[in-house]
């Protein structure tokens, strides 16, 4: 099954190349875009499709519907339609399927990553993007978007692994302050731990794409892949089984709840444990942060919001969720009216406002003069150390390989928390070999 799936991956990039070959921009000779491109060809309206990865009733689906009628008021010569898509990976595989079709759309959202599989065939955005612009986004998020010199994404619903907790159970027990090391967090969770009454200090689901465990790592100085991008080095020294059996022990312990015994959705099973007060803390999504405080709301707590904890004095951080592309293949006036609407959301204004509907980063250095973000902020001043968080950003895994990779490494995490005869040590030396016989099988 797996040798298939890597040459099904193998036929989808040989197409993608293709395309990036029939769409070339050759970006030394294009000409420069100006301000008549916005209009198109002899005053027709130019159309821009935009891919979103949440549904189109969303709070991010409503929030880009209000933004590109404010865009399209401004530039009537354009007009902007947005269709939400359903997800990371369905977005990633309509792309696909519309890319081999000839028809994609001007521009999506894609998983921060993923930009490794769709690069062949995106825009070069510097061309499209004042400087100026791009100067302002956080530099932690954009770094992502780099391939060698060129930018060919950039930042916006961006997320970072944050710490959870019950700030109210916190407060019950003494705890005045959230742990920042790992050390800190196994005493917290020890100490939060009521195992007679089914309460366990945290709580641990690891993600379907490895993103909280690729984090942990990172704080733990691990990193998932070299310099060059093609040797996997996660268990290097057995770093990744050092941090695999540390949560193995707290499991063991009886401080620490697992989704993987369950048969419910693993991450609706650990947010629901801790919800409904049965487990203290879990690592998250800062993305996630306005609809948990609701939900913990209305259970009767108030939710706590910390940056990850770290192995030693330096924190490192994955960072996550959408980046926006523009597709080559688009003609030059939609491309030029991409960069226009990508200019209008970056404004402190709409960059702001996004950060305090959805609770995700604020892209840009300036989005905190949004009066929107401010009086949020001044509401929810904890959430100030996960924009802090930013400065600690680690580099991600740059591979089309990714997705078969991370699908290995997550069976084996899966197993480590489900299977208490589970070794740690044999199973991520197990994954290391499989990502690297993906890698090596299938190189970028």
């Amino acid at each position: 099954m797996r040798k298939s799936f890597v040459l099904l991956t193998a036929v989808i990039i040989l197409a993608l190349s293709f395309l990036a070959w029939r769409f070339s921009k050759s970006p030394d000779s294009a000409p420069v875009v100006d301000s008549s491109a916005e209009t198109g060809r002899d005053g027709e309206t130019v159309e821009v499709l935009f891919w979103n990865v949440f549904a189109d009733d969303t709070s991010t689906g409503e929030f880009l519907a209000r933004a590109s009628e404010a865009f399209m008021k401004e530039n009537p010569g354009v007009k902007i339609t947005v269709n939400g898509q359903g997800g990371y990976d369905a977005i990633a595989e309509r792309l696909e399927a519309a890319a081999a079709a000839g028809n994609l759309p001007t521009m999506a959202v894609i998983e921060e990553t993923f930009l490794g599989r769709f690069h062949p065939i995106v825009a070069e955005l510097s061309r499209y993007l004042p400087d100026a612009v791009i100067e302002n986004y956080q530099p932690g998020l954009l770094a992502s978007g780099y391939i060698g010199d060129g930018l060919y994404a950039v930042p916006f619903n961006r997320s970072m692994p944050v710490l959870f907790y019950n700030k109210t159970k916190f407060e019950a027990a003494g705890i005045n302050s959230p742990p920042a090391t790992w050390d800190e967090f196994r005493e917290t969770a020890e100490a939060m731990s009521d195992r007679e009454n089914g309460v366990r200090g945290a709580a641990l689901c690891w993600d379907t794409d490895a993103w909280i465990f690729e984090s942990v790592l990172y704080s733990w100085g691990g990193d998932i892949l070299d310099e060059t991008n093609k040797k996997v080095v996660f268990n290097d020294g057995g770093k990744a089984a050092e941090t695999v059996r540390f949560f193995q022990e707290m499991e063991e312990n009886g401080t620490l709840f697992s989704p993987y015994n369950h048969q419910e959705d693993p991450w609706i099973t650990v947010a629901t444990e801790v919800l409904q007060g049965r487990a203290c803390m879990m690592l998250g999504s800062n993305g996630m942060y306005s609809l948990y405080s609701q939900w913990m709301a209305d259970a009767g707590y108030e939710l706590g919001i910390a940056m990850q904890p770290s192995f030693g004095d330096t924190p490192s951080v994955a960072t996550g969720a959408g980046n926006i592309v523009v597709f080559g293949g688009a003609r030059e006036e939609q491309k030029a009216a991409a960069g226009k609407f990508l200019e209008f959301l970056a404004r402190d204004e709409y960059a702001g406002e996004y950060a305090a509907l959805t609770g995700y980063l604020p892209v840009t250095k300036t989005a905190a003069n949004s009066e929107k973000l401010r009086a949020w902020l001044s509401e929810k001043p904890e959430y100030q150390a996960v924009i802090e968080q930013m400065m600690y950003a680690h580099r991600r895994p740059f591979t089309k390989n990714w997705k078969n990779m991370y699908g290995v490494i997550v069976e084996e995490l899966e197993a480590c928390l489900s299977d208490k005869r589970a070794d740690a040590a044999e199973a991520m030396e197990s994954a290391a070999a499989a990502c690297q016989k993906i890698m090596d099988e299938n190189p970028d």
